[in-house]
């Protein structure tokens, strides 16, 4: 009979996987974005692989930020590592997941103004917004360098995880859940 995986042990794992997942979609973004010409379709694989990145670095209900892993994160044979994450962490936090001051554009307009967004005279008090977009592609394999050193860091380190905990906790043939002692995703009650 098996033992039961300490709960520290299932969280780090948990953790790790986690992440793990997340580099997928990002490296996903990353392929979708290498193989469109849309400027639509680049801009949201781009979106995408930016913020993918960043979710195991940030506050995520109850698995905690990868730092808790890599607290030196990043340290990698990338010379320029710590900028390129941190680059990825701005662009992230300061501009595509969120609304903020520095990725929105607001004009109001007064009667007989020209909206610049539209070019035409508005006969009223208006407004209109513009949601700044980060349009420097050639920016994304550079950027992308360190989702694939990422990548390769929590491959290393969910091997090393599972050969810890595997002879130790588990029989052979069996499967088990690890214990996120949380709810499954359900939509806020109206």
């Amino acid at each position: 009979m098996a033992k039961d995986i300490p709960r520290s042990s299932q969280k780090r794992l948990l953790r790790l996987i986690s992440a793990r997942a997340d580099v997928r979609y990002s490296q996903t973004a990353y392929r979708m974005f290498e193989a469109s010409s849309d400027p639509d379709i680049r801009y949201c694989a781009f979106l995408t692989m930016v913020v993918s990145y960043g979710r195991p670095f940030t506050s995520n209900n109850g698995i905690g930020s990868l730092l808790c892993e890599f607290p030196d994160y990043p340290q990698f044979s990338l010379s320029d590592s710590a900028v390129r994450h941190q680059r990825m962490m701005d662009l992230r936090n300061k501009f595509l997941s969120h609304s903020s001051l520095e990725g929105t554009r607001v004009v109001v307009l007064a009667p007989n103004a020209t909206d610049p967004g539209t070019g035409s005279t508005v006969s009223d008090y208006s407004w209109n917004v513009a949601k700044n977009e980060f349009l420097h592609p050639e920016f994304a394999p550079w950027l992308h360098a360190i989702v694939d050193a990422l990548e390769r860091l929590l491959d290393s380190s969910i091997e090393t995880v599972m050969q810890e905990i595997g002879p130790a906790y588990l029989d052979s043939g069996e499967a088990r859940y690890l214990e996120t002692l949380a709810d499954s995703f359900t939509w806020t009650p109206t």
